[in-house]
Order: structure tokens, then C-alpha cells, then sequence
């Protein structure tokens, strides 16, 4: 018996390492912040952390408070991330002249990325993204990139950033947000986008960014909405905010959340955001064993749940209804159907985590 469980162990560590995921944030934490090291990565030899959120405002700014970080996820049928961990939450912080910028990094400047295709998928709702006009002092119906794509530059990532997701509470409509997503060029009443898209204030979207590099310094960056969620990449519904956009990309080796000159009303939430090398990855379809997510050491193998240690387990089904507790070892054999289902691990020390799979 031991020999099978150390067979299967060994199966899912080889699916995982062969896996094209390079990150997974569901913002579990205990803190109420994102950014938890201040400064910037790229020109601190001292904060120079691989998977830390830093802050990373320019020097004018007021950065009175970083992200916040919400104590619920969002939900949207078939994603992978749909209710795990919590949200960060990006709202107007205190003065409406003000930004800030926090960043991941998931890859070391030694082995950013320039070749190939990246996919960014992650759950927005939007109740509101009015913006602040510094000069007029008021509120305006102004574009503000929110997501955003870092490069590894020669500059601090403030002034780094090369693919911009961009929202604007529609003037006309108050319950419309128009979104679109550009490589390097700001958005303005005066440069409007060729592209753009829009979504319904206070419901939850699953957003994938498709970067593609196109040889060189270049690159290109597109955005699709509620796209099928299946191993077959969408071969339309696209879009390009400005196509002919030519601003060099020097790599790419993180992401920002960025909130720049909101107005007071102005409430944004992100959540389960994955960057993969493939579609099928970041929307969280994959093969084998019936292993569709991992978090913090949660497996499955046909109806058996595996953890890393000793403690106990709750199981949920998809519409939040617990099927099953029990104590475990390590591994835990199920009677439950066939099915995809929430599982909540505590160990014996009062650590918590969560994950969402499939029972075969």
C-alpha cells in the first residue's frame, strides 16, 4: 500500500513540475495589505524576493495606503480559482490624488520572459471606477489601468509597465464599464482606443490577457471576457486597444495592481489571478489522475484526498453545502460522487488551506 502512495505522490509532483502555471495568487493572507515590502524590486539588492508583493509608488506620489486585501473571493462557474482564497481590492485610498502600485514578481530578472506565449487569467468584479481629474478637482469618467503587465526595465516598475488592462465608468450609462488593454500607450479623452469592450458594474467576469511576443523587444497584448473555459484557446473575441501600438517590451517578469487617481466611489475587486504558458493552464484544465488544482500541498488521486500532513478536513460541494468532515493522516479515502467539489484542510498547529478538486 505504501509503495502505491508513493506511486501516486511521485505521479502528481511529475504533473506538477511538467505543469506551464507560473503563478497562482489567491491572496490568502492574514494581512489586511497586499504590498508587504516596501520599494522596488528591481533596484533593491535587499528586497530582491521572488512571489512578494512589493510597493512601488514613484516618489511623487502620495501612496498614502496600499491595496487592500478583502475577506471574500468571487465566484464564476468553471474556473478554476472560483471561490478560493480572497480578493484584492482596489478602491480609492484615501485622496483622490492619489497611487499606488504593488507588484509581483514570479520569475527572477535572470529568467524573465521573451519568447513564446504568456496567458494572465483572474476574476473582476467592478462596482465602480470613476476617476479623480487633478486638475479640474473633480470626478470624471476617466480611463484607469488597474492590471498590469511588469518588464523587467532598467527603471523602477512604476515606470515599467507594458501591458495595461484599462476600465472607464461609461458616461452615458452608470451601470456600463468599458474595458480595453494596451501594450505601453495611455488612454486619454484625446487618444481613445481603436478596441474596447465593456462589462456590467457589480458582476463577476473572468478576464484572460494573451501576450504574445512577436520577436525582439515587441510584443503584443490582447483581452478576452468569459471566454469558454475549455483545453481549446478561443480563435476569436480578442481585443487589442491599439493595434498599431509599436513600444518596445523588454521582457516581462511580473505583474502590478495598480490604483491611480480614483474617486471616492470607486470600488474594484480581483481574485484567483494565474499566469500560464498555455490556454488550458491558466483557465485550469488538465490531465491526469483527475488533478485539476493544487493548493498548499492538497491532492487528489480517484476519491482519495491527499495533504501534506496530519489534521482535519471539510469538504463542500459547489453550491457551499459541507458533505464531508473527518481527521486524516495524510490521506483520506472518500465515498463521495464523482465530482468537483472545495475542501478545507486545518492541520494539527491551526494552519488553514483551501483548494478546489476533482473526484474521479
Amino acid at each position: 500500500m505504501k509503495k502505491v502512495i508513493l506511486l501516486i505522490i511521485a505521479i502528481n509532483f511529475v504533473l506538477l513540475a511538467n505543469a506551464q502555471l507560473l503563478l497562482n495568487e489567491t491572496f490568502n493572507y492574514s494581512s489586511t495589505i497586499l504590498a508587504t515590502v516596501a520599494g522596488d524590486p528591481n533596484t533593491s539588492a535587499t528586497n530582491n524576493t521572488v512571489g512578494v508583493w512589493y510597493e512601488t509608488g514613484k516618489a511623487s506620489d502620495s501612496n498614502s495606503s496600499s491595496i487592500l486585501i478583502d475577506s471574500e473571493p468571487l465566484y464564476y462557474t468553471g474556473y478554476i480559482n472560483s471561490g478560493i482564497g480572497k480578493s484584492a481590492k482596489i478602491e480609492n485610498g484615501g485622496s483622490g490624488a492619489n497611487t499606488r502600485i504593488d507588484v509581483v514578481r514570479f520569475v527572477s530578472m535572470a529568467e524573465k520572459v521573451t519568447s513564446g506565449t504568456l496567458y494572465y487569467a483572474f476574476l473582476m468584479n467592478v462596482g465602480d471606477i470613476k476617476s479623480w481629474s487633478t486638475t479640474a478637482g473633480a470626478e470624471e469618467n476617466g480611463w484607469r489601468d488597474v492590471f498590469t503587465i511588469a518588464e523587467g526595465g532598467s527603471d523602477v516598475l512604476g515606470n515599467s509597465y507594458r501591458g495595461r488592462l484599462f476600465l472607464q465608468q461609461d458616461a452615458t450609462e452608470a451601470g456600463k464599464i468599458n474595458y480595453t488593454i494596451v501594450k505601453n500607450t495611455s488612454i486619454s479623452s484625446s487618444i481613445l482606443p481603436t478596441n474596447q469592450g465593456f462589462i456590467s458594474a457589480g458582476q463577476t467576469y473572468l478576464f484572460v490577457v494573451r501576450q504574445t511576443f512577436t520577436g525582439g523587444t515587441d510584443c503584443k497584448v490582447e483581452v478576452i471576457v468569459n471566454p469558454a473555459i475549455s483545453a481549446i484557446e478561443p480563435a476569436s473575441g480578442w481585443i487589442n486597444g491599439y493595434p498599431t501600438d509599436v513600444n518596445t517590451f523588454g521582457g516581462t517578469y511580473g505583474i502590478g495592481i495598480r490604483r491611480r487617481n480614483l474617486a471616492n466611489s470607486a470600488n474594484v475587486f480581483i481574485s484567483g489571478i494565474r499566469i500560464a504558458r498555455s490556454y488550458s493552464d491558466v483557465v485550469g484544465i488538465s490531465t491526469g489522475l483527475g488533478l485539476l488544482y493544487s493548493e498548499n500541498m492538497i491532492r487528489t488521486a480517484g476519491k482519495t484526498i491527499l495533504t501534506e500532513n496530519a489534521g482535519n478536513i471539510s469538504v463542500y460541494n459547489l453550491v457551499g453545502s459541507e458533505v464531508l468532515r473527518a481527521s486524516t493522516q495524510g490521506q483520506l479515502e472518500t465515498a463521495l460522487p464523482k465530482g468537483i467539489y472545495m475542501i478545507k484542510f486545518v492541520d494539527k498547529v491551526g494552519n488553514t488551506s483551501s483548494a478546489k478538486v476533482q473526484l474521479n
